[in-house]
């Protein structure tokens, strides 16, 4: 269903997600906010169940999911990192191998399902299976066209590499561990011909000093995945080399491996976003990612101050800018691509009649779900709608 006008009581609106009230959004036939008309907010926010009280939210990215995965829903319950998801023999590598494709795709399909209902209109897929696992997911896409994505292939023999970076948004590295000097050539060489990236995960685990030194010396990975482990000194690295980090909190937790130094990342200003990681351990659930990560906060140093906006921008436009596609999505804006989603303030959950905007946005981190979720849309069409 295409949707030229949408009108809203309340909305986040632009780079800075500022609240304003009285939303007009207008989008045209590519799917792309045309114009955007609004009126200002003053300090208090009154919420009163006489009156409609709907929310528009820019659609929130995830910046770390392992979406073929889904199939295998709690296969790695009370295992470990290593047991669950490390290649070739972890359990969820093993179940790729053996699942029927149809089975996979039905997997993603309910994935994609469950990321819509909980706001998410964009994500970025480490995809395993080689060439022929990133072809099997961007058939499902290119098929359906129902979501924004941006896909990083995994290679399983140095043959591959080319052909994943030509087809794919670049490359998602499961480990730096023992690369091929040989496979460090081509990986260069294909990001200095396609202006691709190279993500790679990297003190998920433990912190292996040798290993973080040359990978920055090698200055290969434009983006680090979890850092779990990482130490001062390595987060000044990132600094140094300008490369941003992506945390998934939650799935940290799930295979007990740690948390995030959180207090550092925000002390250092570190380019920083949110995953969800594998949809076989972890629900794809930014808010409940967020909570917990403020949580995590709260328990490491709570003399520093993160605000609701803060969190929410973590999920919007800093993803967006760590992946450069910044200019078509990450907030509400023209010219962007219209992803968005409808909040209902009525929802017993938010009741506060009295708020100020600090607290506002608090408010939205600390209680919204997929319940409150009435409608969300990708490029200007409608793709859930709570019934």
């Amino acid at each position: 269903m295409y949707s030229s006008e949408i009108f809203s009581n309340y909305g986040l609106i632009g780079d800075n997600l500022e609240l304003k009230r009285d939303i007009k959004l207008e989008i045209d036939e590519n799917g792309n906010f045309k114009g955007i008309s609004y009126k200002n907010v003053g300090n208090t926010v009154h919420l009163s169940d006489n009156n409609s009280n709907l929310l528009l939210v820019p659609g929130l990215i995830n910046s770390h999911i392992h979406i073929g995965d889904s199939f295998a829903k709690e296969q790695g319950f009370n295992k470990s990192l290593k047991e669950a998801v490390a290649p070739p023999n972890g359990i969820k590598h093993l179940l790729l191998k053996q699942a029927p494709k149809e089975e996979k795709i039905k997997g993603i399909k309910k994935a994609i399902q469950e990321i819509f209902s909980n706001g998410i209109t964009f994500f970025i897929d480490f995809r395993e299976g080689g060439f022929d696992g990133l072809k099997i997911l961007y058939e499902f896409i290119e098929r359906e066209k129902i979501i924004d994505s941006f896909i990083l292939g995994r290679y399983r023999e140095k043959e591959e590499i080319k052909k994943i970076f030509k087809l794919a948004d670049g490359v998602g590295l499961p480990s730096y561990k023992g690369i091929h000097p040989e496979v460090k050539k081509i990986l260069r060489k294909c990001k200095a011909e396609t202006g691709k990236i190279v993500a790679c995960h990297v003190a998920e685990l433990k912190r292996n000093s040798s290993l973080i030194n040359q990978i920055f010396n090698d200055n290969i990975v434009d983006i680090f995945i979890h850092g779990t482990h990482f130490i001062k000194k390595d987060l000044k690295l990132l600094v140094q080399k300008n490369k941003a980090l992506i945390l998934c909190p939650r799935c940290n937790g799930y295979f007990g491996a740690g948390f995030p130094p959180i207090t550092n990342i925000l002390k250092l200003k570190i380019p920083l976003a949110i995953g969800t990681d594998n949809v076989m351990a972890n629900s794809p659930d930014l808010f409940e990612e967020l909570r917990y990560l403020y949580r995590i906060l709260r328990v490491m140093d709570k003399n520093i101050k993160v605000t609701g906006k803060d969190l929410l921008k973590m999920v919007t436009i800093n993803a967006a800018k760590i992946f450069n596609v910044e200019s078509r999505i990450g907030s509400i804006s023209e010219g962007k691509n219209a992803n968005f989603f409808i909040i209902d303030l009525n929802n017993p959950n938010y009741y506060t009649p009295k708020l100020n905007i600090d607290t506002f946005y608090a408010l939205i981190i600390g209680r919204t779900n997929s319940f409150n979720i009435k409608k969300t849309y990708v490029r200007g069409k409608l793709v859930h709608e709570k019934r």
